[in-house]
């Protein structure tokens, strides 16, 4: 005769399976809320790869360990807290963590709790973080982010601070890498041209975050988005020969009619031509370099210029750049005179 006993156990676990599909599809698909009052435009995050635990190199190391356990075999959180030295309690809050998201499954059915392993969801999020890690733009938009950030932290009394602590800080790794002393030469560069963080001119050099870094930082918008933030108001919209006016006396003029001059990519690539020798590649890579200058050149030479094919000639310039890891003043003018040039050409 069949029992009518009612399994609360197995309830309750069904339960928990839900809430945790439910919590990983928020994290997956979280609920927007646009920023109306200063009129940001939110940026397209990291090449459409999402948005998960890379900021957090705690998380990302643990999660990286578990991944490297051979298949099934469940990593025991004493092991990790004696490979790591991370002490076993915050351990277990890492475990909890990856757990509630979704990323690792607990042995506590059969008796050790103390036991993870890699999911399905945990192996995806695995490969991501390892594009996150080989993508040029992803990591030169956190090492802007993420050493504004820092420097806030660490001076937001604006006194003058080495750039170079930043690398010895656990915020300088991004999705279980490293951020190089080049990718802070490029940060540093994108953070002084538009006044965010000041050069105090002293050797060795120092830095000092200025009112606009700070305001940037608490608005709690990324670099990019801050940089690119619309001022509500009233304009003339010029285009060809109709004009829209706004209702208010003040207004400012945009006229849409001027020519894309890529004109400074030109000097760019040709500087980097130039100094190509002095960057201290092999002979393989300085020649991939000087044949990536070439085609920027070409691009933005050409008489139809295309602002997406000067752009993408831009970025894998600088891409390799940036992979040096050697820094050198050569190296730091050049990574400085990109950014300027990318910002005459397609703005902050």
């Amino acid at each position: 005769m069949a029992s009518n006993k009612i399994d609360q156990r197995a309830i309750e676990k069904h339960v928990k399976e839900i809430n945790k599909a439910y919590e990983r599809a928020f994290k997956k698909y979280p609920i927007t809320v646009p920023l109306a009052s200063r009129g940001f435009t939110p940026s397209a995050g990291t090449s459409g790869a999402g948005v998960g635990i890379e900021q957090d190199p705690q998380l990302v190391r643990y999660l990286m360990w578990l991944g490297e356990l051979p298949d099934s075999r469940f990593g025991e959180q004493a092991d990790y807290a004696e490979y790591s030295g991370t002490p076993l309690e915050d351990v277990a809050v890492l475990a909890a963590e990856l757990e509630r998201d979704g990323l690792v499954d607990a042995m506590g059915s059969f008796g050790s709790p103390d036991s993870h392993r890699v999911t399905a969801d945990g192996r995806v999020e695995l490969r991501r973080l390892a594009r996150l890690r080989s993508s040029p733009a992803a990591r030169h938009r956190y090492a802007t982010d993420a050493f504004l950030r820092w420097l806030y932290a660490t001076a937001h009394d604006q006194r003058p601070v080495d750039p170079v602590d930043f690398l010895n800080t656990a915020e300088s790794h991004y999705a279980g890498g490293e951020l190089s002393a080049a990718e802070l030469h490029y940060a540093l560069a994108r953070l002084i041209h538009p006044r965010l963080v000041e050069d105090t001119g002293t050797e060795p050099k120092t830095v000092a975050i200025t009112i606009d870094g700070i305001d940037c930082v608490l608005s709690g918008a990324t670099v990019s988005d801050y940089l690119n933030r619309t001022h509500p108001g009233d304009y003339y919209s010029i285009t060809g020969t109709n004009v829209v006016a706004g209702s208010q006396g003040k207004v400012e003029q945009h006229n849409h009619n001027h020519a894309f001059d890529p004109g400074v990519m030109r000097e760019f690539a040709a500087l980097v031509q130039q100094l190509a020798p002095t960057y201290g590649l092999d002979p393989a890579q300085q020649a991939e370099l000087i044949r990536d200058a070439e085609v920027l050149d070409e691009e933005a030479s050409s008489e139809t210029a295309q602002p997406g094919r000067v752009r993408a000639a831009y970025d894998t310039v600088m891409g390799r750049l940036t992979e040096i890891g050697v820094a050198s003043a050569a190296l730091t003018t050049t990574l400085q005179q990109g950014q300027q040039a990318y910002t005459a050409v397609f703005g902050g």
